[in-house]
């Protein structure tokens, strides 16, 4: 199985697939997050034949809707149509935890999109609460422990 290359990003680096990916046709103020800056907070970028195919961000967050110890939250997770299923984003998972394991994180969260649910899950997320309708579609909650496989 080829390796996939996931390495650090900056935030200004995320912002292409942020607003092509998950926030299309919104202003490129809503491609930055408050938190992007954060001193611990982590980009990470995956990479296809030297294209970036697939971002992910996490900071330490409260999850509004639970309540977790040690959190983190996941972000901007995005991949590519075309390197969707070949394990891209999987290592951007693995990346992002490793990331929150090292801070001293227990938990990592995210609002995700309802339509990729079986891919959190098959990562060993579990959902909470209701769904609920944001500008970009129908969310869950979903968390999983860091130290989890």
């Amino acid at each position: 199985m080829e390796q996939r290359a996931v390495q650090t990003i900056s935030a200004a680096a995320t912002r292409n697939l942020r607003g092509a990916i998950l926030r299309p046709g919104q202003p490129p103020e809503r491609l930055v997050y408050a938190d992007d800056e954060a001193p611990e907070t982590l980009h990470v970028g995956a990479f296809h034949e030297g294209a970036l195919v697939g971002i992910a961000s996490v900071a330490r967050s409260r999850c509004p809707q639970a309540e977790f110890p040690a959190p983190w939250q996941l972000r901007g997770m995005a991949t590519t149509p075309e390197v969707r299923g070949l394990g891209y984003g999987r290592a951007l998972i693995a990346a992002c935890l490793a990331h929150v394991k090292a801070h001293g994180g227990q938990t990592l969260w995210c609002n995700g999109r309802t339509p990729v649910a079986g891919f959190y899950q098959a990562l060993g997320f579990a959902s909470v609460g209701e769904e609920f309708v944001t500008a970009t579609g129908p969310h869950f909650v979903f968390f999983r422990d860091v130290v989890c496989p």
